[in-house]
């Protein structure tokens, strides 16, 4: 039986396609302290680097068998492997995100430094103007891989992919939060504040 919380929703709804995804945003999180409350740093956005965005759960799904047949199925969903391709990422960015020391232009990595969480922030939007946000509250982003490519007769870019693992807050057991434009019941103010605070 469904939760009685969960009501259904109303049939025929609609949602616009999605076009395109921008709107890259940061906060890095200072506290999360179990049964209490999150603390984070006001958000940044790093600019118009946003090219794509894959989101992948990882799922655990168990199934138990009685008397021949399955009478049950349990699922968990542990974490989301986040990946991000980038126009470009600049060094100040990519210090910042994986904890390591920059100076006059120069970043230094050190066997001692650990990536900080994040809340991670952007937007997906619809061809009908409408808008989807997205909002993952505790992230730790992974050391990207590197190449490069000499400048052959026809130009090809190269665009950095950083990866990230995102997963529950301690303070409150949530992972990230939606909110959309055509969703019965959207405040506009929900959307003009997305990116103020966590």
């Amino acid at each position: 039986m469904p939760s009685p919380s969960i009501t259904a929703p109303a049939a025929n709804l609609t949602s616009g396609q999605f076009i395109n995804v921008e709107k890259l945003h940061i906060a890095k999180m200072l506290t999360d302290v179990p049964n209490g409350t999150a603390t984070y740093e006001p958000p940044i956005s790093l600019g118009k680097i946003l090219r794509k965005v894959d989101i992948k759960p990882k799922t655990s799904q168990a199934e138990l068998f009685a008397d021949g047949q399955s009478v049950d199925t349990a699922a968990n969903t542990a974490s989301y492997d986040l990946t991000f391709d980038t126009s470009a990422l600049p060094l100040e960015y990519v210090a910042y995100l994986f904890g390591h020391k920059i100076d006059k232009g120069v970043m230094t990595a050190n066997k001692d430094d650990v990536p900080p969480y994040f809340a991670v922030m952007f937007q997906s939007d619809k061809r009908n103007g409408k808008k989807r946000f997205t909002k993952f509250f505790k992230v730790q982003f992974v050391e990207p891989s590197e190449s490069g490519n000499t400048k052959e007769e026809n130009i090809k870019y190269d665009t950095p992919t950083i990866s990230a693992k995102a997963i529950y807050r301690l303070s409150d057991g949530q992972s990230y939060a939606k909110a959309d434009e055509e969703a019965t019941g959207f405040i506009a103010e929900t959307g003009t504040k997305w990116y103020e605070s966590v």
